[in-house]
């Protein structure tokens, strides 16, 4: 009798295991709520391999989507997926990153993002009309959120990089030099801090609350190398202070 009990409750087990793996990633994700900023079309697959055609968050359109979770990290109740997006063919970000869930954290692991820098430019509001040129790309080997406490940043370390910048602006195509920052968490909040070695004199400092919303500040004190063409645009910037710095702020 117990043997007959064990047969049947590892066939009921492997049978609710299979339903799981074959139960349709679009009926999951309609039991989840969304925020209002985030729209998902194009959803198929399964629970262990969900591909998303696209997403948008906010001005950001991510295409590509597919997310692959590992059967063992349930075991530990701490699912681990595996993502990536893009499409080099269709605007938009690329890259891949890790995400380990638990009942308290959310922890992202190698990230890497490649985005055009003029995606990111003209979600800002800069004091004349110009495009960006090249990419920036950002990398994350770790960051920690805690989802107890207001998906507050825990800890986080990375890099962003933004080589060989350029930008178009006045009918000429101006050369930047090279722009790097640091990420890390800053009383909660996603910080990237730009490193003040630039051609530039900017030094700049944006954060990421927890609800998407992004803010920054800093300045932009001209340097010998300041690029010259660049100087009909300071008065846009408002009155320099007693340092020479024109603020910046969004």
């Amino acid at each position: 009798m117990k043997k007959k009990f064990a047969i049947g409750s590892v066939f009921l087990l492997t049978y609710i295991g299979f339903l799981i793996a074959t139960l349709p990633a679009t009926m999951l994700l309609n039991q989840v709520k969304t925020p209002k900023n985030l729209s998902v079309s194009g959803v198929s697959g399964s629970i262990w391999h969900t591909h998303v055609e696209r997403m948008v968050i906010g001005k950001t359109s991510i295409q590509k989507i597919e997310a692959q979770l590992s059967f063992w990290s349930l075991l530990t109740l701490k699912p681990k997926l595996s993502v990536a997006f893009g499409d080099p063919f269709i605007a938009g970000p690329e890259g891949e990153f890790e995400l380990v869930l638990s009942q308290e954290q959310a922890q992202i692991n190698n990230l890497k993002l490649l985005v055009k820098a003029n995606e990111i430019a003209q979600q800002l509001v800069l004091p004349l009309p110009m495009s960006a040129q090249g990419d920036v790309e950002l990398t994350v080997s770790s960051a920690v959120i805690d989802l107890q406490k207001n998906n507050q940043c825990i800890a986080a370390k990375g890099s962003a990089v933004w080589s060989k910048a350029s930008v178009i602006t006045l009918e000429q195509n101006i050369k930047l030099g090279d722009f790097s920052a640091d990420l890390s968490c800053e009383k909660g909040t996603v910080a990237l801090i730009v490193s003040p070695k630039n051609d530039l004199g900017l030094t700049f400092s944006a954060y990421m609350q927890n609800k998407g919303k992004i803010s920054g500040n800093g300045f932009l004190k001209p340097t010998a190398k300041f690029p010259k063409v660049l100087n009909d645009i300071l008065p846009f910037l408002g009155k320099k202070d007693s340092q020479g710095r024109y603020r910046l702020f969004f």
